[in-house]
């Protein structure tokens, strides 16, 4: 065994780090928390106010459009019969359908209020902090 190899086997044997006892940690200070005027943060909005503000038609049975949210939902093209517009739009599974005002979509009970060229005007109802809430919104085509 070389003089380098002998070294580095005996260096540290003898060496023990020391060791430093356990800190005290203080106890924590308990403070009560009286939730009575408060919002619950972990209830779903819908079930806090229900009945408040506009609220959708919950016994409207489902249709295709409405099991897809509508960022799912691409909008394609439009179709003119007569005055009216038709707004073209196809689904995750690429499905197409055809929406006039008037037709519901998306997961938040959004009814077509208005179709253009390149847009698709929606409304939902959500559940907000105070109770339903109407919110536009809009598909453009793509």
């Amino acid at each position: 065994m070389t003089r380098l190899q002998r070294f580095v086997a005996t260096a540290d044997a003898g060496y023990r780090p020391p060791v430093l006892p356990v800190p005290k940690m203080p106890a924590p200070h308990i403070v009560a928390f009286n939730m009575h005027h408060y919002i619950d943060p972990f209830e779903p909005f819908s079930m806090r106010l229900p009945g408040r503000g506009p609220n959708p038609d919950l016994g409207l049975p489902k249709g295709p459009l409405q099991r897809f949210p509508l960022d799912a939902l691409t909008m394609v093209g439009t179709l003119a019969a007569g005055p009216a517009l038709w707004g073209l739009v196809r689904t995750p599974n690429h499905s197409i359908y055809r929406v006039h005002v008037g037709s519901y979509m998306g997961e938040h009970y959004g009814k077509v209020v208005r179709i253009t060229a390149h847009k698709i005007h929606i409304v939902e109802t959500v559940a907000g902090p105070t109770g339903w809430v109407k919110q536009p919104v809009s598909l453009a085509i793509k």
